[in-house]
Order: structure tokens, then sequence, then C-alpha cells
């Protein structure tokens, strides 16, 4: 019920449609999740690479890697997209590289959403490219409607309609990543955007630190 929903004081409730998930329903999802992880990879032979993707995974990730009955190395990547018009040039690249060898090890990429799939279909190749032993993907949210085809994740916690999430490490030109709860953003408050935009981030792609999307 609403009442149990905690709002930050950096946020008005107005500026939120309606709340997705709550904090109860992201831990339970991400012990069953991390239940399935463990599973997945009981018998491997050296630690499990966890990659997180920043820098929206972050919270998702945390909690994931403290859950995981199975030892795990941190490590990290960031990437950005190219094109600023409403349609995604698809060209991304690596602004953040992994600290280590992967070769032999089996690599599990943590992301907070998989939305056109372009960023995890460029890092799934570039990361096989290394010569792992596996590479899987968990993906916190999954908007199914908006993926490009043969982009699939391992394991994913929620299938969500094509709304502007934010919340749990997703979020708006920097704002709501702090947020205890997925939410939807209400149009009212990305409405009166920059021209540049293009209606882009009102279609849930995310933002850079000047509020412009990245995809």
């Amino acid at each position: 019920e609403m009442s149990a929903i905690r709002y930050p004081k950096f946020v008005d409730p107005t500026e939120i449609d309606e709340v997705m998930f709550t904090e109860e329903q992201i831990r339970t999802r991400v012990k069953e999740l991390a239940a399935e992880v463990s599973e997945a990879y009981k018998s491997a032979e050296k630690p499990v690479v966890l990659i997180g993707t920043l820098k929206g995974a972050t919270p998702f990730f945390a909690d994931l890697a403290r859950e995981v009955d199975v030892d795990c190395v941190w490590e990290f990547m960031s990437f950005s997209s190219y094109g600023m018009g409403t349609q995604s040039s698809g060209a991304v690249q690596c602004v953040l590289d992994l600290k280590m060898d992967i070769s032999g090890r089996d690599v599990l990429i943590v992301e907070d959403i998989l939305d056109t799939g372009n960023t995890l279909q460029y890092m799934i190749k570039n990361l096989q490219a290394r010569s792992p032993n596996s590479v899987k993907t968990i993906v916190f949210t999954h908007k199914h409607e908006m993926t490009k085809p043969g982009v699939v994740a391992d394991f994913v916690g929620f299938k969500v309609p094509n709304k502007f999430l934010v919340g749990y490490g997703l979020d708006y030109a920097q704002k709501y990543r702090g947020l205890p709860f997925i939410g939807v953003l209400a149009p009212w408050v990305y409405s009166k955007l920059d021209s540049r935009l293009d209606g882009c981030v009102a279609k849930g792609y995310p933002a850079d630190k000047d509020g412009l999307p990245m995809h």
C-alpha cells in the first residue's frame, strides 16, 4: 500500500506517477535471482567475474553480490552511446575498461536495465573477444518491447512496460538514482525539456550529466 512507500526528502511524491516495484519487492526478487545465479555457477572452478555497468547498475550490483553463494570478484565497466537524435545510432564506446584478464573465466554482466540492447550487444561482443570461459547477463529490468531481436539476458528480474522508470539506480538527468523503489516518472517532469532532447528522454532513454540522452 502507498503508505509504506518511503520518499526521500529530495523528491516530491508528485514527481512519481506510480510505484512499480517497492523496496520489499526489489529485495525479494534480488534474493530469488541470487539463488538462480548461485545454482548456475555452483561448479565454477574460479571465482565468477561480476561486471557492473556504471552508474545505474550500482545498487543492484551491490545487493546481488551480497546475496550470491558463489565466490566472485568485482569489476566495473562504463559505456557511452553516440547520437543525440531520437534514434540511437547504435554506436557504443567503452569509457571504463576492466582491470583484469578474463581469459578462461566465467563472466556475469550485471545491468540495471535492458532497453534497445545496443550497449549490451556491444559489451558481450567486446568481452567474448577476450576468450572467457562463458559470458552471461543478468538485468534487473527488461523493457522487452524496445529490445532489438537477438539480444537476450540469461537472468531477468522484471519485464517492464516502455515507461520512463527511475529509482534503484535508474536516473533522469542524474536525479532519482537513490530512490529505494522503482517508479514511473511523471511526464510533467520532463515535458519542458531542452529541444535537443527530441523526445528521447520521454521514451525512457537514460540521460547524461547535462540531461541529454545517451542512447
